[in-house]
């Protein structure tokens, strides 16, 4: 990989092409999943798993019932009937949020209207859960329709008794196996995963070997590395490729979605962890990520939305992002707008009169060229730019702010260093909000491998 426009850009087009020739759910060709069990979903991320066989006659409250007994949950109904349930393990119902049963229809969650007239054995995998609705509900499969629990349990293989070998397929989801505790399980991963500082080092001293680029893996040596699980990235149709060849030769997959927004990261985050058995883990790394980015919005607090434009590179002509993109969403987080969030593309390339139609109030490049250290090369990337982008606001005001070294990593992998670009494009769009708090918070206009001592509001996973 060459360029971020080959790592955002190039894959999602192949990865367009690729799910637009498979069915939605169950997108590989290998035999379907047949797992089951109940989840029960307490929500916010906090989850059980309970896998358990269905006996003939056992219906939605049955499962519930077994599946409480198995782990010492009291159950209590609100109606004699068993209608309604009140609580599971003293969780009781919260405004707008109930216990109801949830079943898997075209690899979604749908409320099951009737709990004691469902048929148990026919829902394979089911869920209880205390949420709003079925979008509240955490996902009970992986992207490929594919159940992610009872392959490990605190890193520990369900099926080898042994410590799990893993493989991540993504810089993006290295990042997140990480940050939930399974750095010691990895041993492969892309050419480009690079973080945190300890994969690098394990990838020097060759206890992590490198199985390809991140939209050609390879075959043979994720095989001969005998991984009990590979991880893949869901927006890239090659990782789906790979998952279906994977799976039938044997070996387990999960493929996580395709990131577009900061929920399904943290989706990502619990699957991730699910998979190999540390779910404790997801819970601390999503409440340190949530509890940040609640701060920065409060911090904020309500202020006129800033037209943004965010470019791959400096060029004249460059890749940016569209809707439906962790981008996108990680803007409006911090009130502000994607100039280019009406195109239906997620990323694409966007002409030099297209930006200066949209009058950008603040441009923000992400820049995968020499890192920029100094005032000096930060002035010189500016002085080049095209003369069309210099009749913008933002080159009028001075808002021209450009990511590079691991800085531009941040804004470029839909990972859980989300919640540290989220504080980062807040002072850069609303830097009074800031600096009334404190006079010394300010950011420069250039961001590298330093980019850490500008953070400030960072909540640490408990």
């Amino acid at each position: 990989m060459r360029s971020l426009e080959i790592k955002l850009a190039l894959s999602v087009a192949i990865g367009i092409l690729v799910i637009a020739a498979v069915p939605v759910i169950g997108l590989t060709t290998v035999e379907a999943d047949s797992t089951e069990g109940v989840m029960i979903d307490f929500g916010y991320w906090d989850v059980v798993w309970i896998p358990m066989a269905f006996e003939e006659g056992m219906d939605g409250n049955d499962a519930l019932e077994k599946a409480c007994e198995i782990n010492g949950f009291p159950l209590v109904y609100l109606y004699d009937d068993k209608s309604q349930v009140f609580s599971v393990n003293e969780q009781v119902n919260l405004y707008g949020m109930q216990w109801n049963m949830y079943v898997l229809v075209s690899g979604k969650w749908s409320l099951a209207e009737d709990p004691r007239g469902t048929d148990a054995s026919s829902c394979g995998l089911m869920c209880w859960a205390r949420a709003s609705g079925e979008d509240g509900v955490v996902p009970g499969t992986d992207s490929t329709g594919f159940t992610y629990y009872s392959y490990a349990k605190e890193g520990i293989s369900s099926k080898k008794g042994e410590r799990l070998r893993i493989i991540s397929l993504a810089p993006s989801v290295t990042e997140i196996l990480s940050s939930v505790g399974g750095i010691d399980l990895i041993v492969g991963t892309d050419l480009y995963s690079n973080y945190p500082k300890e994969i690098a080092e394990k990838k020097n001293k060759k206890e992590i070997s490198v199985i390809g680029g991140y939209t050609d893996p390879n075959y043979e040596w994720i095989i001969r590395l005998n991984p009990d699980i590979v991880f893949c990235d869901g927006g890239t149709g090659e990782h789906i490729n790979m998952a279906n060849k994977l799976r039938k030769s044997g070996l387990s997959c999960v493929v996580l979605y395709d990131a577009v927004d900061i929920e399904t990261l943290y989706d990502n985050i619990w699957i991730a962890a699910a998979a190999i058995g540390l779910e404790k883990n997801a819970n601390s790394s999503i409440t340190a990520a949530r509890a940040t980015i609640n701060t920065i919005t409060g911090i904020i607090g309500t202020q006129a939305s800033k037209r943004v434009f965010v470019s791959l590179s400096a060029d004249p002509s460059p890749w940016t992002s569209g809707s439906g993109t962790f981008m996108s969403d990680l803007v409006s987080k911090v009130s502000g707008t994607n100039v280019f969030d009406t195109q239906s593309s997620s990323w694409f390339m966007v002409s030099k009169e297209q930006i200066h139609a949209k009058q950008p109030q603040v441009i923000i490049i992400i820049y995968e060229g020499k890192a920029v250290t100094s005032y000096a090369e930060y002035q010189s990337v500016i002085d080049r730019m095209d003369p069309v982008w210099k009749e913008t606001p933002a080159y009028r005001n001075g808002d021209i702010y450009i990511f590079s070294g691991a800085a531009a990593d941040i804004l470029s992998r839909p990972g859980p260093r989300l919640a540290e670009a989220d504080e980062l494009l807040a002072k850069i769009l609303h830097p009074s909000q800031f600096t009334n708090m404190d006079p010394l918070d300010t950011l420069p206009k250039y961001l590298g491998d330093d980019y850490r001592q500008y953070l400030k509001y960072q909540r640490g996973a408990a």
